[in-house]
């Protein structure tokens, strides 16, 4: 290949790359806002009555729940990833309920679009320490910021069942990380953004409930 060859080689290269880098970027956009949707419809088909995605239950994870034990030595190893837990919120008035929602051992992407999450660095139930399960308000926690003081939450385990009742409800800015801090006065964080109902807005804004331990083995000292 002669130089000038090379040279309108290079030079086409050049004036093809702005080119390039623009489609790559409308590219990217375009699956950030498709994903925003596929999360809202999600939502949107609860509120006009379709079908809602199909449960997942304990036959397709292979979870089974524990029955209470009078001594626990340890909690059992458990593999991130896995589901060890499942999860309900019941009180009396009617309404929303929050029923079955599989919990897993973290929260990432992967594991919320399946149901909840419990975040890797805060401590199992039983363990004495705080526990801090987060998921979808497009999904498995759209009825949290519904949720009454007073309420109980039942987390059976694979090593046995426990109860919390709800303390506090808060709303705040996204920004404050203070209430994802495993080392706070609760021992039990339920976690969501907020609001439910946004206009097609993002949601900035969390919602938690904070919770305390009225049932359940712990871990003997």
């Amino acid at each position: 290949m002669s130089a000038k060859t090379r040279f309108s080689a290079g030079k086409g290269f050049a004036i093809a790359l702005p080119f390039l880098l623009f489609f790559a970027g409308v590219f990217c956009i375009s699956m950030y806002l498709f994903q925003s949707v596929v999360e809202e419809t999600a939502y949107f088909g609860l509120l006009v009555g379709e079908t809602a995605p199909r449960e997942v239950t304990d036959e397709d994870t292979g979870f089974t729940p524990g029955v209470k034990p009078e001594r626990l030595e340890r909690i059992p190893s458990i593999a991130y990833g896995k589901q060890f837990a499942r999860l309900n919120v019941t009180w009396d008035d009617s309404g929303w309920s929050i029923v079955n929602v599989p919990v897993y051992l973290g929260a990432d992407k992967r594991i919320l679009k399946k149901g909840a999450g419990m975040s890797f660095g805060s401590y199992f139930p039983g363990e004495g320490k705080c526990t801090i399960i987060s998921a979808h308000v497009t999904r498995s926690f759209a009825e949290l910021e519904d949720t009454p003081i007073g309420a109980i939450v039942q987390i059976e385990t694979n090593y046995g069942p426990y109860a919390y009742r709800v303390e506090e409800k808060k709303t705040f800015d996204g920004t404050d990380r203070r209430y994802m801090d495993a080392g706070q006065d609760a021992d039990l964080v339920l976690y969501t953004c907020y609001p439910r109902d946004n206009n097609g807005e993002r949601r900035t804004d969390r919602c938690v409930l904070l919770c305390r331990l009225i049932d359940g083995t712990e871990v003997s000292q």
